[in-house]
């Protein structure tokens, strides 16, 4: 039952898109400090551990910060910080990368690889 609530939660979170907080395309994973997305066990795990907040709770707060439609999300680690990465389709119909911390919600702005 859990696993469906979150399922539909990303549904409509995905459908559902406004708003803008912006971090521009580029390359920004590099192997040495991607460490990977996680499945939903991975996600319910962390969350369990306090390693992240429960997604609702996050997009909550970061939804009015996010100008545009939000076409995916997942929680991943980038040298062992925690994110949720959403991509988004701005108003210029340009794709984005917005990551935030996935303890707080806060916004997380990641290196570009030059």
């Amino acid at each position: 039952m859990k696993k469906r609530a979150i399922l539909l939660a990303i549904i409509l979170a995905c459908s559902a898109g406004q708003g803008a907080y912006a971090q521009l395309s580029g390359r920004y994973h590099l192997p040495d400090d991607f460490d990977g997305a996680v499945d939903q066990d991975g996600a319910r795990q962390a969350v369990e551990r306090g390693d992240a907040a429960p997604f609702a709770y996050i997009l909550s707060k970061v939804r009015p910060q996010i100008k545009g439609e939000i076409v995916g999300e997942k929680l991943e680690q980038h040298q062992g910080v925690w994110l949720y990465e959403f991509r988004v389709i701005g108003p210029n119909g340009h794709m984005q990368f917005l990551h935030f911390r996935a303890r707080t919600g806060e916004p997380y702005q990641l290196r570009p690889v030059s």
